[in-house]
């Protein structure tokens, strides 16, 4: 309390020292969380299932943490016929829901600043930004599975009008201490018109060595190809992605490359989404995906195979019933296959009938089955002992269990 005090001369003595030209502008806050309470079958707290060889796990009914997001975003300076200058900042939160005090350290995933409307033509929608962001993402929702973000550290301009599409640069950096590190050149072609609601985007990614001598840093580069078909199924979507990476980029995770990869490293992808909205007639939504990924990598060599769907049907605009079917199976070049399935049959009580309509309460129950593979390779990682799937998770040498709880989620 004492610190607190002492802290507000300080505070009082900034603020009076702000630029004449300072001004007081409208905050836009927003963001997302969700958090709830569970149990599992096999006693104790609420367990989450993810096969070992996955990146993502199929989340409804299947996420134990209370996870959220916290923006603030305002527009700091409009230039009479010139551009508009915004901020952005947000923190994000992951505790693991265990009781009430919960100590842990914020992240700060976005602090930037971006000028839009910097010319004219071309540039007259155009934006130059710079700080640390959130860039361009590319999700499916029902398994939480970000197969094309570049986000971090960068700069760079976006959404040059070349006539037939848009052209976007960003510079970005990816390091590990102050000795390793790798620059990043990603240049994407978007918007472009190939058929009747129908758009394609082709992306570049090229990491480049910035680290000392001695130190493995193989660069790499990644590509992506991208079609999104909109106005289907009532207001729905499709996106069809093909992806390539070797050396850095050969996890296929632009946010994160792999920084100790080999220049040989190499792994290709397909993700393919859709999204249907209720009709008159037929007041069901919902969300299906397939993935399939080919990873060629000197340890971690094998093929990724997941499939799901999220059907949605509203009896009113409150009320509806969820199901999720998410399947994984990951089968390594040299090892036993894994397999995970995970079932989640969910009451919900929301704001409208629309599958993005949030908030949501869920009463939730969850039953997952994987076979040995799966639980031996778990078995195996120290990162993954403990966990549902293990022999020394709560369901013990048994390849079956249920979860129960109530979840609420919500953006804004």
């Amino acid at each position: 309390m004492t610190f607190r005090f002492r802290l507000l001369p300080l505070a009082a003595a900034l603020m009076a020292s702000a630029p004449a030209f300072a001004q007081k502008v409208p905050i836009d806050f927003h963001g997302y969380f969700r958090s709830g309470v569970g149990g599992s079958s096999g006693g104790g707290d609420q367990a989450c299932f993810q096969l070992p060889g996955a990146p993502k796990k199929y989340r409804l009914g299947n996420e134990c943490e209370t996870y959220g997001e916290l923006s603030l975003n305002a527009t700091v300076m409009e230039v009479e016929n010139g551009p508009k200058f915004n901020i952005g900042t947000m923190l994000a939160f992951s505790v693991p829901n265990h009781q009430d005090w919960e100590q842990f350290d914020p992240s700060w995933r976005e602090v930037y600043v971006e000028a839009v409307g910097i010319g004219e033509g071309a540039f007259s929608k155009a934006s130059l930004w710079a700080g640390k962001r959130y860039y361009d993402r590319h999700d499916v929702h029902i398994n939480d599975f970000y197969y094309w973000s570049n986000s971090g550290p960068g700069a760079g301009i976006e959404n040059v009008d070349v006539g037939l599409g848009k052209l976007s640069y960003a510079l970005r950096r990816n390091a590990a201490g102050d000795r390793t590190q790798l620059l990043g050149h990603d240049l994407r072609w978007k918007d472009i018109p190939v058929n009747t609601n129908g758009t394609l985007t082709v992306g570049l990614d090229v990491r480049h060595r910035h680290s000392d001598r001695g130190i493995k840093n193989a660069g790499g580069q990644g590509l992506t190809v991208q079609h999104q078909q909109t106005k289907i199924f009532n207001d729905g979507y499709n996106k069809l992605a093909l992806q390539y990476g070797k050396g850095a980029l050969s996890n296929l995770d632009h946010s994160f490359p792999a920084l100790d990869a080999d220049k040989s490293d190499n792994s290709w992808r397909i993700v393919e989404s859709v999204v249907w909205q209720p009709s008159t007639g037929l007041p069901l939504a919902g969300m299906a995906t397939l993935v399939y990924e080919d990873r060629d990598i000197e340890g971690a060599s094998g093929k990724w195979l997941s499939f799901g769907v999220r059907p949605v049907y509203f009896f009113n605009d409150r009320w509806s019933g969820a199901v999720e079917l998410g399947h994984d199976q990951f089968k390594p070049d040299s090892g036993a296959k894994q397999n995970l399935t995970k079932l989640t049959l969910a009451a919900q009580y929301g704001t409208a009938k629309n599958f993005w309509a949030r908030p949501v309460f869920r009463l939730f129950w969850t039953h997952a089955k994987w076979n040995s593979g799966a639980q031996a390779a778990a078995d195996d990682n120290e990162n993954l002992v403990g966990t549902a799937v293990s022999s020394t998770g709560v369901f013990g040498s048994k390849k079956s269990g249920s979860t129960f709880g109530v979840q609420a989620e919500v953006w804004w």
